[in-house]
């Protein structure tokens, strides 16, 4: 498996995959969510670079829906989820008051709630 980078088809936002000192890291450009190869290997029962690109995949084909953080109206972080309702339900329990969601597919088509 190569280093990549996808951007989505509307530009707003950069996917990266890297192996910085050999481990597997996924994640959107200048924002702290991420996860590692190990993790979706163990996750998914695949070995690690199949689980990779399988998790890629799911999101530049639509699968995976994207979750975006708002706080006081400035995005603050980016994630891939299979469920935005458990995200909203996470939220309602224990989010700040200035916390907003949006969730789209990685073409950009929003997903209402």
């Amino acid at each position: 498996m190569q280093v990549r980078e996808y951007i989505s088809p509307d530009g707003l936002l950069r996917f990266m995959v890297t192996c910085p000192d050999g481990d597997w890291t996924i994640g959107f450009a200048g924002f702290p969510w991420h996860i590692h190869g190990t993790i979706l290997s163990g996750l998914s029962g695949q070995d690690e670079i199949t689980a990779i690109e399988q998790f890629v995949a799911d999101l530049t084909s639509n699968v995976s829906f994207v979750a975006l953080m708002q706080k006081s109206g400035k995005l603050t972080d980016v994630w891939v989820t299979d469920d935005p309702a458990d995200v909203m339900l996470g939220h309602q329990r224990y989010g700040a008051p200035d916390e907003t969601f949006l969730f789209r597919r990685w073409d950009g088509t929003l997903v209402p709630l």
